[in-house]
């Protein structure tokens, strides 16, 4: 079986001094876009996990976290996998792409299998805050700390513009900065009545300061303006019309278009 599962973009992001769990609350509208990890599994007589990123070939994966959650919701669950990942969505770049693995697999088994789905908490609290996000695939709104997920209609198509810079941050490192910052204001942009805004881009600017620099030279390049998705690195513009792209920056891995889409996970026998 193949899997193509999405990245997502965080249009705004509101983060709330209280905490559950030792996470910050939140609320955010995401939806996914056509920028896909591919994921082949087979059942197997034992266990194989490997990235085509060799980096993540020796840490315990949000794969393994699934992995480890889904049997222990299912104690008779005794299948075992190859699972190979091509990883096209870079880790540390706020577009979710480990969660969004994760979130593939655990709906791919539970519905495959007829597994029961771990609780939205459980998922948290075990594999990451955007996995039920991902597990439910289309734009919501995200509450509590990711647990609480409602689809919503945008009613329209969204056409962005994607950069994604070499460096990526550690989602724990901007959130630990986050929590040292004293003033906590934000700039909020409103497009097409939705505000556009990250409560996280200061703390993402005190661990990596060149961001602004970064950020401002898309802004002069592009003639537009770009928004930090998540807790960074990665930019997003909203555009009316494609045109042919600038050559790339050797500060960024990719600026490519990308788009909204209905669902977050596609399927393949193939």
């Amino acid at each position: 079986m193949k899997l193509r599962t999405s990245a997502k973009i965080n249009l705004n992001l509101e983060i709330f001094s209280e905490k559950q769990d030792s996470l910050h609350k939140l609320s955010s509208l995401m939806i996914p876009i056509d920028l896909y990890d591919d994921i082949e599994i087979e059942e197997s007589i034992s266990e194989n996990i490997k990235f085509s990123d060799g980096n993540l070939n020796n840490i315990e994966s949000t794969i393994h976290k699934a992995l480890k959650l889904i049997r222990k919701n299912n104690p008779s669950f005794d299948k075992s996998f190859d699972i190979y990942i091509d990883k096209k969505i870079p880790y540390n770049s706020g577009l979710g792409g480990g969660s969004s693995d994760a979130g593939a697999l655990i709906r791919y088994l539970c519905d495959n299998y007829e597994l029961d789905l771990p609780s939205n908490l459980e998922i948290v609290r075990k594999v990451g805050s955007d996995v039920p996000f991902f597990i439910q695939g289309v734009s919501a709104v995200i509450n509590g700390i990711g647990e609480i997920v409602e689809p919503l209609d945008l009613n329209s198509d969204l056409d962005l513009l994607i950069a994604i810079p070499k460096v990526g941050l550690s989602t724990k490192d901007v959130f630990n900065t986050f929590d040292t910052l004293d003033s906590k204001n934000r700039d909020t942009y409103t497009w097409n009545a939705i505000e556009i805004f990250n409560d996280l881009w200061p703390a993402a600017t005190e661990v990596y300061p060149e961001l602004v620099s970064l950020r401002d030279g898309l802004q002069e390049k592009y003639q537009n303006k770009f928004f930090m998705s998540g807790s960074g690195s990665s930019f997003f513009s909203f555009i009316e019309a494609r045109e042919e792209l600038k050559p790339e920056n050797v500060n960024f891995n990719f600026i490519q278009y990308c788009k909204k889409i209905d669902c977050s996970l596609y399927q393949n026998d193939d």
